[in-house]
């Protein structure tokens, strides 16, 4: 039994030192594997020699004092090869930084790109379309009413109507896509400005708690910032049909604390996860841009238990 056990472990120990070397390419031939290798090399070579006294009357090699010496040796492989590994472990975690950086980097030029569209489209409407709508209202208003019928001064003044209509759905949507408010006035007064029309028609009262006022911060962080409200706002409106929102935005020691709250319907957040947080929510966008801040969140919600999103976001 010890005979083939000594084989089985010089075959796995000569398999791990061949093995180790083929891997030293792959290292970039980084010191500390090197040495390591070289260390399962002649743990290898030391098993030869216990190996050998099983079969013959004297050992490979006749002087006791090479066994000692090169377990010496492979115990100092070992541990200068263990103090060098920390470089490896150093460019892993070099590599890991590397790959979140570029990761972020993508995930903010996605945005930055998805903003720049967003505002080129309101600007092609708001200097395209605007204009239009305005000498349609100026050439409907120059018409005399009061030499038509008065079936014919019915639809002059519904189509007065309609393009008054169309003007403030136009300022409204061109509003949305790039925020003016944002750019002139700050974050508080953007939200409360967005949050009238997104409620308009609905029977749900909001309340937004602030201790920033007219505080300006970065454009970065206000316009994402401004777009996660947004979107919470339309889920609530869409999916939960609260009574109620209430939105609280401080600043708290270089930290923006955000927390928004709905008595809506909520939903099962555990499945929510696991089917990438029900389609159509928008909160993996929300994700991203959370992300993107370097922010966290917390998320409490249950079916008919409402919907609370807490975030901190850093001011940098």
């Amino acid at each position: 039994m010890l005979k083939v056990a000594l084989v089985l472990s010089m075959l796995f120990q000569l398999g791990a030192a061949v093995y180790a070397i083929s891997l030293i390419r792959r290292t970039r031939y980084n010191v500390s594997w090197i040495l390591i290798s070289l260390g399962l090399v002649l743990m290898a070579v030391r098993r030869l020699f216990d190996f050998s006294s099983l079969f013959w009357d004297s050992k490979l090699f006749q002087q006791e004092e090479i066994n000692s010496w090169v377990g010496v040796l492979i115990s100092v492989l070992i541990f200068i090869g263990v103090i060098f590994i920390k470089k490896i472990f150093n460019l892993q975690d070099h590599i890991e930084r590397l790959r979140l950086d570029n990761e972020n980097k993508t995930l903010a030029a996605v945005i930055e790109a998805e903003d720049k569209a967003r505002q080129s489209f309101a600007r092609e409407l708001h200097d395209g379309l605007g204009p239009v709508l305005s000498s349609i209202k100026m050439s409907l208003s120059a018409i005399d009413p009061s030499a038509m019928e008065q079936k014919n001064r019915r639809i002059i003044e519904r189509s007065c109507l309609a393009t008054d209509e169309a003007i403030t759905s136009l300022k409204e949507i061109s509003n949305l896509l790039s925020p003016h408010i944002l750019e002139n006035y700050g974050l508080i007064k953007a939200i409360r400005a967005t949050a009238d029309p997104l409620l308009e028609g609905t029977q749900i009262q909001v309340e937004i708690n602030s201790n920033i006022s007219d505080r300006r911060f970065h454009r970065n962080l206000e316009i994402n910032v401004y777009r996660i409200v947004c979107e919470l706002i339309n889920n609530s409106v869409t999916h939960a049909d609260p009574g109620y929102i209430r939105i609280d935005i401080m600043e708290e020691q270089h930290v923006i604390s955000l927390t928004y709250k709905d008595d809506g319907s909520g939903f099962d957040l555990d499945n929510g996860l696991q089917d990438k947080v029900i389609p159509g929510m928008g909160l993996d966008n929300i994700f991203s841009r959370i992300k993107l801040l370097k922010g966290q969140y917390q998320i409490d919600t249950s079916p008919d238990s409402g919907f609370i999103i807490t975030l901190k976001i850093p001011i940098e």
